[in-house]
Order: C-alpha cells, then sequence, then structure tokens
C-alpha cells in the first residue's frame, strides 16, 4: 500500500483519539474560562428559592352549569347552622373543591357511628327478668336496643338550570329521599343562600342578583330532619348583556331586564374611557356631552348600562335617565310636586335619576331658599342620590360618619325609593395633601354608604389614582358577591362611638355591615335584635364572633371595614 494511503488513514484517527480525550477532560471537571462580555450575567437563584407560583384560572368559560368533581365532597351532619364550613374553607374542604355529578351526583356519607352510652350487648334475646323478693313485683332489667342510625347517603342528582338570564337563575334538583333543598352561592365562597324548601325529592332554588357574564359558585344542598346533609358544588356562568336592555325599580331596587341590581356608576366618562372605568368594576354610565347616546351604547357594545339624558327623547337600550345635576340648587323653596312635573316632563325613557346637594341633611346648612322643594323633587324622581364629600367639599380630616348619617336621612326622605351616593375619587376643592382621597377613604365612604341604605354607589370624578381605581375593582368585587342582600331593607341595629352599623336579612342570613368611620383604633358593642344567638363570620374568614341577646363586641381599626354573615339555620 502506497505511503499517501497510510498518511490519509492515520490523520483522522489522530484528530478522533485527541477530540475524544479533550472531551472526555472536560466532562471530568476541566475549569471554564467565562469570557469577559460585556453582556450581564444572569442572576444567581437561591438554593432554597420556591418555585414560581403557579397560577390557576378557570378553565370553564361557557355560560351555564357545570359540575366540579372532587372526591374531597362529603355528605355529613352538619357541622355549623346553615351548613357553613369553617372558616376559609368551603362545605369540602377546599375553596374549588367538591364532588357531585351533573347527572347522578352521589356524595359519599361519612358513616363514622355515633357514641351512645350502652350499645354493646342490645342483640341480646335472653329473658332476663328478675323478682324482688320483697314485694314479688318483675322488675325488667333486660337492655333496651339503641335506635338505628340512619347511614344512606342521601344522593343529589338531575341539577339543571330551568331558567338563566345574565342577572338570575333558577337551579332545579332531585334528591334520593324526601328532605330539604337549598342552594348556596358566591363568587369565592357561600355568601349567599336560597330559602330552605319543605321536604320533598323535587327541588326549585331561585337565585337573584347575579351579574351578567360572571361565574359564580354553587353548592346544592340537602338536608334530613335526622341530621343527614349532603352537598354538591357546581360553577354557574351567567350570560353577557344581549339586545337593548330595560331599566324599573320595585320598592327600593334599581331592576334592570327586571331583575334587582346594585350598579357602580361614574358621571361624565365618555366613550374614550370606558375601557378604564369597566375594568375597575364601573357599570353605569350617566353625564352630558358625550354625543349621540346611540353612539355611547355602540361604544359599551352591552357591557355596561347607559342613562341618558331626561331633556332628551327616550333611548332603546337606556336603563333610566337623568335629571339636572344638583337640581335642588337652582329651585324656589315653596316648588310643588306638580309644578316640579311640569319643568321636565317624564319622557318615558325608564326611572328618573336625581343627584342633589347635601343641603336636605340636618347637620348641612340649607340652601338660601330652604329646604321646602325638596318632597316636591323626591315626587318627581325614581332613584335619589346626593354628594357630601368629607374630604373635598367639607375640608374635614376626620369627618366620615356623615357619610352614614346623611344617607339614613335620605333613605328617610325617599320614602322606599332607591337610593344612592357619590364618593369623592380624587382631589377636587380642598388642597392641603392630608385631605387627598386615598384608597382606604374611598374604601370606608362606600361601606359607610352602604351601611346607611344605599343601593348603588357613584364615584366622582371618573379619572382616580391606580390605587383607588384597585381598590374600587376590590369593593365592586364585594357588592356583586352580596348583592341581593345589600338590596334588601335595613334592619334595627347600632354601633356606639366611631362605628356606624347597617344590617340585612335574606332568606334567613343576616349581614352586619359595620365601618369605623374614624381615622383612629375604634372598639364598640354592635347590636342587631334579629340576631339573637348566632354566630357570625366576617367576609374575609378573618373574624368569627358570638352574639348573645343580639348584641356583640369587636374591635376595628382606623376606617376599618367589616362585613360580618350569619348563615341560615339549618331547617
Amino acid at each position: 500500500m502506497p505511503l499517501r494511503r497510510y498518511l490519509w488513514l492515520l490523520v483522522p484517527a489522530g484528530l478522533g483519539i485527541a477530540i475524544g480525550a479533550a472531551l472526555a477532560y472536560r466532562a471530568a471537571g476541566d475549569p471554564v474560562v467565562h469570557a469577559t462580555a460585556a453582556t450581564a450575567a444572569a442572576p444567581a437563584r437561591r438554593a432554597d428559592a420556591s418555585p414560581p407560583r403557579r397560577v390557576y384560572r378557570t378553565a370553564l368559560t361557557r355560560v351555564g352549569l357545570t359540575p366540579l368533581h372532587n372526591a374531597s365532597a362529603l355528605a355529613g351532619y352538619a357541622a355549623a347552622p346553615g351548613l357553613r364550613p369553617t372558616p376559609g374553607t368551603s362545605r369540602t374542604g377546599k375553596k374549588a373543591g367538591g364532588g357531585g355529578s351533573y347527572g347522578a351526583s352521589v356524595v359519599t356519607f361519612d358513616a363514622t357511628p355515633r357514641s351512645f352510652a350502652a350499645d354493646a350487648e342490645t342483640a341480646t334475646t335472653f329473658d332476663t327478668t328478675t323478682f324482688d323478693a320483697t314485694t314479688t313485683t318483675p322488675i325488667d332489667t333486660s337492655t333496651t336496643p339503641a335506635p338505628a342510625v340512619n347511614t344512606t347517603p342521601i344522593v343529589i342528582s338531575d341539577v339543571h338550570t330551568t331558567s338563566l338570564s345574565p342577572f338570575g337563575a333558577t337551579i332545579a334538583f332531585r334528591t334520593s329521599e324526601p328532605v330539604s333543598g337549598q342552594v348556596a352561592y358566591g363568587l369565592d365562597d357561600e355568601t349567599l343562600w336560597t330559602a330552605w324548601d319543605a321536604p320533598s325529592s323535587e327541588h326549585v332554588a331561585v337565585l337573584t342578583g347575579l351579574s351578567y357574564n360572571m361565574t359564580y359558585r354553587l353548592w346544592v344542598g340537602a338536608h334530613a330532619a335526622d341530621g343527614r346533609s349532603a352537598t354538591s358544588p357546581f360553577l354557574l356562568t351567567t350570560p353577557a348583556l344581549a339586545g337593548a336592555v330595560t331599566g324599573g325599580t320595585s320598592g327600593s331596587a334599581l331592576l334592570v331586564d327586571g331583575q334587582p341590581y346594585f350598579p357602580t356608576m361614574v358621571w361624565g366618562a365618555c366613550q374614550d374611557a370606558y375601557d378604564g372605568e369597566l375594568a375597575a368594576g364601573i357599570d353605569l354610565f350617566m353625564g352630558k356631552d358625550c354625543g349621540h347616546s346611540e353612539d355611547e351604547l355602540g361604544a359599551l357594545a352591552n357591557r355596561g348600562l347607559l342613562v341618558t339624558d331626561a331633556k332628551d327623547g327616550a333611548q332603546t337600550g337606556a336603563v333610566g335617565t337623568f335629571l339636572p345635576d344638583e337640581w335642588d340648587t337652582h329651585l324656589p323653596g315653596d316648588l310643588t310636586a306638580a309644578a316640579a312635573r311640569t319643568l321636565i316632563p317624564d319622557n318615558g325613557g325608564g326611572p328618573r335619576f336625581l343627584t342633589l346637594t347635601n343641603h336636605f341633611y340636618s347637620n348641612a346648612a340649607p340652601l338660601p331658599q330652604g329646604r321646602g322643594m325638596y318632597p316636591a323633587l323626591v315626587a318627581n324622581a325614581d332613584v335619589l342620590g346626593f354628594d357630601l364629600y368629607p374630604l373635598q367639599n367639607w375640608c374635614r380630616y376626620d369627618d366620615f360618619g356623615h357619610v352614614f348619617d346623611a344617607q339614613r336621612e335620605l333613605v328617610a326622605l325617599a320614602s322606599g325609593k332607591p337610593t344612592f351616593q357619590w364618593i369623592e375619587a380624587r382631589t377636587m376643592d380642598c388642597h392641603d395633601p392630608t385631605l387627598d382621597p386615598s384608597a382606604d377613604t374611598v374604601h370606608a365612604e362606600t361601606w359607610l354608604a352602604i351601611a346607611g341604605g344605599a343601593h348603588a354607589i357613584g364615584y366622582f370624578p371618573y379619572s382616580w389614582s391606580p390605587e383607588v381605581g384597585s381598590q374600587i375593582a376590590l369593593d365592586k368585587h364585594e357588592i356583586q358577591s352580596l348583592m341581593p342582600a345589600l338590596l334588601e331593607p335595613s334592619l334595627e341595629a347600632q354601633g356606639n362611638g366611631s362605628v356606624r352599623v347597617g344590617a340585612r336579612e335574606h332568606d334567613g342570613a343576616i349581614y352586619v355591615i359595620a365601618v369605623n368611620a374614624s381615622r383612629t383604633p375604634a372598639s364598640a358593642t354592635i347590636t342587631v335584635p334579629r340576631l339573637g344567638d348566632r354566630q357570625l363570620s366576617s367576609l374575609d374568614h378573618s373574624r368569627s364572633v358570638m352574639a348573645s341577646n343580639g348584641a356583640f363586641a369587636d374591635t376595628f381599626a382606623p376606617l376599618e371595614v367589616r362585613v360580618y354573615i350569619a348563615p341560615p339555620p339549618a331547617p
């Protein structure tokens, strides 16, 4: 073989050996020299650092009812009245847990036997009768069998909606035996309950006060007279608004498409501001100078509600009209209802909203022409509100109690009609930085107005800080989780000191709204006679209290808001 061919064979072999040796040496730990490049090195991760938090999102996006399958959903004896879970958990033991089947939901029964004083020898059939030697009267010493414990599980089946709208739903279901039925529901946890029905195998529950395009958690429940119970969890997603909606009133509630609704409102926000306001939970828009109402409805695209000017013609798709802002300022003190009707005739465009100044309030100075016009204005409006603004109108640093007190007076003046209050959301007239509205003041004022009886809340001006916007969105979420309860008439309730208290009752559950209206800590005794001796938990599950004879005591941080809930007792 020629020498040239040997060389061509040896060169590749040598290169292969060299490369293999280099790779083996590097794998064995040969040091790596890092180039001093201009790029920044990646930050070192601590050895004990936790992995990134997993974000869970609801997979369900379709409208309607969907079961939650989870083996941890148990049926057992109710541990508390109303079958309410311990704070921080649902009946299933987790926030989103639960079992159940859309077609035939069989919930495992906890068959752990109860403890009885004597149940070890109850099966004997021997005659153990003896005689007393003195009286010869027979004495029966046989043991009486303990009553049998029913361990048959209650089966919940055929859970379905018979009607579903953006604002309400009717749920029907069956149980395997005649028992009482109920549906508990809420956005995050059980915050609302339908009334227990009479024992039956066929059940129907009506859910009111829902919000459009929202997903709720539902617990379909059953309760037997002997203490057995069962629950089956579901998700319910309401449809979005579609087509032209209508507005109305019923008692002290605003209606949308015939269903009670608690709106959050802004004044003067036009089409270019809609997206930001909707993101903060605003769902009702009113005000002038935004162009044609048809254009406003088109820009909203069924994402929110519109109230148009009462001086214009009725607009299909709007839920009402508004009368002139702070109209009382410009009207005589001797105004009559008949005269007020001629000023702006009703155009048939739905309920008429009217915002008053705060001069109707007994702790505010009357207008120069007096307060005589208020009965006439009330008679010519359907939904009444006002603005007070303790920070930005009265320029007072710590005088928030008037938000509650004035709201109570407006409720009395309105004689059963729906009422609302505008909440100051940023600097307007008082330029001392200590008087700037903050997330804390907006939160406190919102719930002071609600505790005082407001069935709608407005925020003004509509341009606010990101912190205030986030707080408005949080408050809207809580309002939505309690909506039908907040629209109920007020119960007798009383706080003391700086703590203002309102209460409602809805289908057997009692809701107590307590707000410290001061920037300093406070302690208070809260009295709601309707409570009797019931246990309450706060909405955020951070607090649990026991009422005795309708009263309980608690402490509050500055401007702290606390909503307590006493669930309905078991049937």
